[in-house]
């Protein structure tokens, strides 16, 4: 008995020691109030109690009648929530991404949650404008002065990899100035690391994943937001090929004011997402679903381009249904090849062609190569995401989120690896799909997917579907063949921003 309570009291004595040490990890920030020590271990701990809270709720809910099931799992996803929007606003980062997309995609989390999580979105902890005056004279040389006439000391949101204020040039223009948090690079180079060295243990339990290539696209991807002189020559591209357009809009970037660090905009005054939720009517939240969707889908079918980071912080409402895109910091591009195979692929599964789909498969990599995989599983999966596409008169629904869910369920997608092109395809489709339900979007999608995946002119836009016209150069889009060609034209001709030392694939 006695070598009972000394083993169960060394036990008791490490797990204290480790939980000092893990409280004590979470208390080393640097002056932006980021978390640089012992990210992965903090995280993992709160990954532990989460498993241990819902086990423990598991044995409480054996004997609990059924309103009272309700009562706790909803305490337990409020409390769960909380906790994480505590812990991942101050890590910053990659671990904030996450939180991020939580927050707005998983519909099955009661609002007490979705709201303690919503702040990620725009209004994670700010840091002390003293290091934002630090980092923009460092940055731009000089005095803060000699360059703006003002700005405001509170943010007008702070996010995961910097934050936002608004100000004024030396001649008046009123822009946003976004400034990145000091030493938010070095964190993040320390969560891809751990995510690295989490690859062996990712790739055991699931071995249908190319966890190399994934971990890989991942890395560039997050990577390149770091460097905001991509972001503004990505903005800058952005803006160009919707210009003219009346509802869809992209702010202008002021070069000679954008650095590594710090870059500026132009200020749009707009609705946030949920403000615009409250105050729109069922139709202006239509066309404003249906704005999101042309810019979405036509700049990647059609032009070979993306972004890749959807949620609601990210955009700006307006009365008549137009938003104003912000936040090019992750931006896919794809080659023409790639997105020939995908619309192949894409066409195979909103036509029930079950051989093409099978053969797609393995030629765009969704199957890993000597691999088998269950047919039946994998067109259940892509049938659901391509469902508004194949399936006539459609809304985006609770319900059909919550389908998600099951058909995403590991069990579900243990054969599934994630192509890099396909990597951030699933994350837009999820968070555009979240957005939509919430706008309330619904008609007949398959009549807008024409013009994706066929070479029909005569098929309507989103906006076309709810009524909105507009000008022909944005309905005669360049496909297949051509896909890419409107940004290699604009590239060619210059008049991005360029910076002697940026490398950059166009």
């Amino acid at each position: 008995m006695t070598w009972l309570f000394v083993i169960v009291g060394s036990l008791v004595a490490i797990a204290l020691l480790f939980k000092l040490w893990v409280w004590r990890s979470s208390r080393q920030r640097n002056a932006a109030g980021i978390q640089t020590s012992g990210r992965g271990l903090v995280f993992g701990s709160f990954i532990g109690r989460r498993l241990v809270r819902r086990a423990w709720l598991r044995v409480r809910m054996l004997w609990a009648s059924h309103e009272r099931k309700k009562q706790l799992a909803h305490a337990s996803h409020v409390e769960t929530a909380q906790e994480a929007a505590a812990l991942l606003g101050g890590m910053k980062g990659v671990f904030m991404k996450l939180g991020q997309i939580v927050s707005f995609a998983h519909d099955a989390l009661p609002d007490q949650a979705k709201g303690a999580l919503q702040g990620l979105q725009k209004d994670a902890p700010p840091m002390a404008f003293a290091l934002v005056r630090g980092v923009i004279e460092q940055e731009l040389g000089g005095d803060l002065g000699k360059t703006f006439k003002h700005l405001d000391e509170e943010p007008l949101a702070a996010a995961s990899i910097g934050q936002v204020h608004r100000g004024t040039l030396r001649d008046g223009t009123d822009v946003v100035v976004k400034v990145q948090y000091p030493g938010v690079d070095t964190a993040i180079a320390g969560d891809l690391a751990a995510l690295g060295k989490m690859g062996g243990v990712i790739g055991a339990v699931n071995p249908a994943l190319d966890v190399v290539a994934v971990l890989a696209e991942l890395r560039a991807r997050i990577t390149d937001e770091l460097d905001y002189r991509l972001e503004a020559r990505n903005q800058a591209l952005f803006r160009r090929l919707w210009d003219g357009h009346p509802l869809i809009r992209v702010p202008r970037v002021y070069a000679e004011h954008t650095t590594r660090r710090v870059l500026c905009t132009e200020f749009v005054r707009g609705f946030g997402f949920y403000d615009y939720l409250g105050a729109a009517n069922a139709r202006e939240k239509r066309i404003a679903s249906a704005t999101i969707a042309d810019f979405v889908f036509d700049s990647m079918f059609c032009h070979l381009v993306y972004n890749g980071d959807p949620h609601p912080g990210n955009y700006l409402f307006h009365e008549e249904g137009a938003v104003t895109f912000i936040d090019f910091g992750c931006v896919k591009r794809f080659t023409p090849a790639a997105m020939t195979d995908l619309k192949a692929f894409f066409r195979a599964t909103i036509e029930g062609d079950r051989d093409t789909f099978d053969s797609f498969i393995l030629k765009i990599g969704l199957v890993r190569n000597g691999r088998d995989w269950d047919k039946d599983l994998m067109w259940r999966a892509w049938r659901y995401h391509l469902e508004p596409y194949w399936s006539g008169e459609f809304a985006f629904s609770p319900e059909y989120l919550a389908r998600g869910r099951e058909v995403m369920a590991p069990r579900n997608t243990k054969d599934m690896n994630l192509p890099p092109d396909l990597l951030f395809f699933t994350r837009i489709t999820f968070g555009l799909n979240a957005i939509a339900q919430q706008l309330g979007s619904a008609g007949n999608f398959n009549k807008s997917a024409r013009r994706h995946f066929y070479k029909d002119d005569a098929s309507p836009s989103a906006l076309g579907l709810v009524g909105v016209d507009v000008p022909e150069r944005f309905l005669r889009l360049p496909h297949t063949a051509g896909a890419g060609e409107v940004v290699a034209q604009i590239e060619r001709a210059g008049g991005l921003p360029a910076w002697p030392d940026l490398t950059l694939a166009l």
